[in-house]
């Protein structure tokens, strides 16, 4: 008589398991059910060696969803994950004790949220999923007189992300705005807990338009879309501004339809929509060294969203670029029918609202992980 075959064991190798588990998607549903396996399986996937190993292998963090500003009060809508439900709630709990008593979302990167009140007066960089926030004034040089306004929140290791302490980890603030016929640039470090000095450059004429739009970060420098031809482009490395021209007779097709990007490979792009196409281009330079817009893809949006035929309002715009993610990774689309989310790699796309009249949103991205049945989680940058 033979003996039994013997139950195979679970797996014991704890480092082949955790090969295994890292190739999940990174989100915190990826982890509740194998948490639930045994305590072992537990340990491991809340374990922050393994959560580190998770971020060096996907690198980019997940869209959450995004947040954008109403006229009653600023909202987040969830695109994936049931950390939504966390976030909405806490954005909702934001007040501003002053006249006013609201906030407005300026941008979202590495993290943070950056938000600022109606006047300029107050900037508020917060963490949706700790609830950490800095409350900083904004100085008189900076927010009087100027025309148009915009900011960006950094975390001084940048796309590399800040190794895990979100909550301690330094970062820069960079405003810019500009007077009459110059733009200009300040930037508050929270080491120093200080502004720097106020740094300015000529603008091709009075009539360039800072965007409202959220800017792109790229290397070392943070850029922003100005008036109809330039991209404004600011390094902190020497707190130094200059101009990036785009050449009219290609980008004035898109109008205002048209986001800054940090493209594959690290260098600077633009996401561009003309009518139901959506064009993404790169700024690369050649083997002389000479740069030069190319463009790398051509989407059509109309049979992939399968968008109606008919044609919207004499003057409206079918599809509208309302955000991006940090590396590009992600689109969001405002169409006749409502708010998409595109992944232009996979070509993967879902509608996250039927709501028609948000022109910009502000995607948040992190790791996130839920401590089990705990209310408090498990965050990395």
């Amino acid at each position: 008589m033979t003996s039994p075959v013997a139950l195979v064991p679970p797996l014991d190798n704890e480092d082949l398991l955790s090969l295994i588990l890292v190739h999940l998607p990174p989100l915190a549903s990826s982890f509740s059910s194998p948490a639930l396996v045994c305590k072992r399986w537990h340990r491991l996937v809340r374990d922050p060696g393994f959560l580190r190993r998770l971020r060096a292998f996907h690198r980019t963090p997940p869209v959450l969803g995004f947040f954008h500003n109403s006229p009653d009060s600023p909202r987040f809508v969830a695109t994936q994950g049931m950390s939504g439900i966390r976030i909405a709630t806490a954005v909702r709990d934001l007040r501003r004790d002053s006249a006013g008593g609201m906030w407005w979302f300026v941008d979202c990167r590495h993290g943070r949220a950056l938000l600022r009140s109606r006047d300029w007066v107050d900037l508020l960089v917060w963490d949706p999923i700790t609830g950490h926030r800095v409350l900083i004034t904004v100085p008189d040089q900076v927010r009087v007189g100027a025309s148009d306004c915009n900011a960006a929140v950094l975390c001084p290791s940048g796309a590399t992300g800040c190794g895990g302490a979100c909550r301690s980890s330094p970062f820069s603030v960079v405003v810019v705005f500009t007077r009459g016929h110059r733009a200009f640039a300040c930037v508050y470090s929270s080491l120093i807990r200080a502004w720097g000095e106020l740094v300015s450059m000529p603008t091709p004429s009075q009539e360039c338009e800072l965007t409202e739009e959220p800017g792109a970060f790229v290397g070392d420098e943070m850029y922003w879309l100005l008036g109809e031809s330039s991209i404004l482009e600011f390094r902190l490395s020497d707190q130094k501004l200059a101009l990036v021209e785009r050449p009219l007779e290609i980008f004035s097709v898109y109008r205002r339809n048209i986001r800054v990007l940090r493209s594959e490979g690290s260098v600077l792009g633009l996401a561009a929509v003309k009518n139901f196409s959506l064009h993404l281009w790169a700024r690369e330079a050649d083997l002389c060294g000479t740069t030069k817009w190319v463009l790398h893809r051509a989407i059509e949006l109309c049979t992939l969203l399968e968008l109606p035929l008919t044609q919207p309002h004499v003057g409206s715009i079918p599809v509208w670029i309302s955000g991006l993610g940090e590396d590009g990774n992600v689109v969001f689309l405002r169409t006749i029918v409502g708010m998409f989310v595109l992944w232009p790699e996979t070509m993967q796309f879902k509608m996250v609202t039927n709501n028609v009249l948000m022109k910009t949103v502000y995607p948040y991205a992190k790791f996130y992980f839920p401590e089990g049945n705990s209310n408090y989680p498990h965050y990395f940058c």
